[in-house]
């Protein structure tokens, strides 16, 4: 069921710099992956855009939105494409993770409640700040590490009004891999290997 006040924003603006080549653009059994994270997204979201400052994405049908700074981090793209959202809540979902599902995206966006920003974590404590729920309220604070040349995501989100949701064996919606981040042939190599 679509939800009119939730964007969908796919991170694709990365320099690919560890893979040689757009990651993006890279094909999984026919489909890139930027289109496995549009098509995990459109579900739950009334508009699904691409951050990226590459018009190569267009080709999905999806506005491309160029990021407001020079400086490349997932940061810059976070925060260009909250300022241009019109809803509250929006998803950023980076597009090297293909194995993602709606399910768990949903489930995420259930539990997001009051707070800015909510990531998931895993039980070894590290987080997914690539897959979670921004709202326009955490502009703020992402502007201010901005200013600041800090683009430390991570210690942005623990600034913010933030709640990490615990991604475990007991949630029926995970699963091994789920999360699973492109960053290296031999990563896209396992990848196509588990197919």
């Amino acid at each position: 069921m679509t939800t009119p006040k939730i964007t969908g924003i796919v991170l694709a603006g990365g320099r690919s710099s560890r893979m040689g080549e757009d990651k993006s653009l890279m094909k999984l059994n026919g489909k890139s992956l930027v289109e496995y994270s549009i098509d995990a997204l459109k579900p739950l979201c009334s508009k699904v855009i691409i951050s990226s400052n590459n018009p190569n994405c267009e080709f999905t049908g999806c506005e491309v939105w160029p990021d407001e700074l020079t400086d490349q981090a997932p940061i810059i793209g976070i925060y260009s494409c909250l300022k241009r959202s019109e809803t509250e809540l929006n998803i950023i979902l980076s597009c090297d993770m293909p194995l993602i599902s709606t399910s768990m995206i949903g489930f995420l966006v259930a539990k997001s409640s009051d707070y800015a920003i909510t990531v998931p974590m895993h039980e070894n404590g590290q987080i997914e700040p690539l897959c979670g729920i921004y709202k326009k309220s955490s502009l703020g604070i992402l502007k201010e590490f901005i200013d600041n040349k800090n683009f430390r995501l991570n210690e942005c989100i623990r600034s913010a009004s933030h709640q990490f949701i615990a991604v475990d064996a007991q949630i029926p919606c995970n699963s091994p891999n789920l999360f699973l981040n492109i960053n290296t042939p031999t990563d896209f190599g396992y990848l196509l290997s588990e197919e």
